[in-house]
């Protein structure tokens, strides 16, 4: 079942941070990461990788891919959002 309009991971990470009142910087290095790359993914401007799937996953005690199939919830529901030419399925 697809979500409508599911939020961004960052949006999420950003709720998990407040609850274990770190901030962005101490979070960041917590993690091995740029407070500039959180900031990032934190605001929606970046996406989560695989690298930091598991940094999360490691950090915040998530299984791996948890962060990644947010992230590709978000990204498909966005995609079809915009119109696409019809593309018929490609016979054998």
């Amino acid at each position: 079942m697809d979500m409508h309009n599911p939020a961004h991971p960052g949006e999420i990470l950003a709720g998990w941070i407040d609850d274990l009142h770190k901030n962005i910087t101490t979070f960041a290095e917590h993690i091995g990461i740029s407070r500039v790359q959180l900031s990032k993914i934190v605001n929606g401007r970046a996406g989560i990788t695989a690298d930091m799937d598991l940094r999360l996953a490691d950090a915040l005690g998530t299984t791996p891919g948890y962060w990644l199939r947010l992230q590709a919830q978000h990204d498909l529901w966005q995609a079809r959002q915009h119109e696409r030419p019809h593309i018929g399925r490609l016979a054998a």
